[in-house]
């Protein structure tokens, strides 16, 4: 997964999530405008995500890709200290 700050939502992709026998909600999907202002469909999968040893239940979009994106829908939940010089990421204990 590619931490993502400018992204609204979680995408997962859709090979990984069929590789754990999940299949789409039926008859739901959603547009997604790309930065670049292209748009396009996501199925919708239910599951329990889970990301710093806490399990964040919901709806996630699916992609056609190799790599899917953590979104603010979860990093909003999460401190995280992004160290680029030493390309390092780490959890903070929130104030």
């Amino acid at each position: 997964m590619l931490l993502d700050t400018g992204a609204d939502a979680t995408l997962l992709p859709r090979a990984a999530v069929e590789r754990l026998g999940l299949s789409p909600l039926a008859g739901q999907r959603y547009e997604l405008l790309a930065f670049d202002g292209s748009k396009s469909f996501a199925l919708v999968v239910a599951l329990d995500l889970v990301f710093l040893n806490r399990v964040f239940r919901g709806r996630y979009l699916l992609i056609e890709q190799e790599h899917g994106i953590l979104g603010r829908d979860v990093l909003n939940h999460a401190t995280l200290l992004l160290d680029g010089p030493k390309q390092l990421w780490a959890e903070r204990s929130s104030p």
